[in-house]
């Protein structure tokens, strides 16, 4: 993947969910946590939406990676890019994922090959920062 910086645009991020969905497993309630302080996947403090019954994550409740440009998820609105952890089947694979944490959508990123773009780890920070995953 790259990027021309000059062509570039500011994006407005779409927000996260305002209240914690519903779990599309179980239908139970979910609560709001955060990801603690010794998170090695580039995680640490991040919001995120887990079902209190079954113990399902729902997804990250932040507005890291919400492009509105994203592919439309199962519930419509638009989806949250994500990059994969590197013991994954696809190492830094990049995906997309339900934004609100509503339904079980799942997409992987494809280049114009149709391989599933992968991120080098050196990158995965810098990319976080700047809220594009």
């Amino acid at each position: 993947m790259s990027f021309d910086l000059s062509s570039l645009e500011r994006i407005n991020l779409t927000p996260p969910p305002e209240v914690p969905p519903k779990c599309f497993l179980c239908s139970g309630p979910s609560a709001k946590f955060i990801t603690r302080c010794s998170n090695r996947k580039g995680n640490a403090g991040r919001h995120y939406n887990k079902c209190v019954p079954c113990g399902k994550f729902l997804g990250f409740a932040d507005d890291r990676g919400n492009d509105p440009n994203n592919p439309p998820c199962n519930c419509g609105t638009s989806s949250k890019r994500q990059v994969a952890g590197p013991e994954t089947q696809v190492p830094r694979g990049v995906h997309y994922v339900c934004r609100l944490g509503a339904c079980d959508f799942y997409a992987p990123a494809r280049d114009a090959d149709l391989r599933q773009i992968t991120v080098n780890s050196d990158l995965v920070g810098l990319l976080a920062q700047l809220s594009i995953i």
